[in-house]
């Protein structure tokens, strides 16, 4: 799969949106897109997002951006 420079932990885009790290899940909304846990750097909200949409993301608190995908942790392993 390609690398993007706007999937790269620690890009931010023109609206202050942060990505901090890939979730390695699956988006529920957009198939083939993995979701990314995103930060507003002006709130501190964060948030989830399809990979496609990280370059034009606004923070779903303040900047009438879009709600975003769940956020989820993955589960706890036996074996570490």
């Amino acid at each position: 799969m390609p690398k993007f420079p706007s999937t790269t932990p620690g890009f931010k885009n023109k609206h202050g949106q942060v990505v901090m790290a890939s979730t390695g899940f699956p988006s529920e909304s957009f198939a083939g897109q993995t979701v990314y846990r995103m930060h507003c750097s002006h709130c501190g909200h964060d948030y989830g997002s399809n990979g496609c949409d990280i370059h034009l993301r606004r923070c779903p608190r303040h900047q009438d951006g879009a709600k975003g995908e769940a956020l989820r942790e993955p589960s706890l392993s036996l074996f570490s």
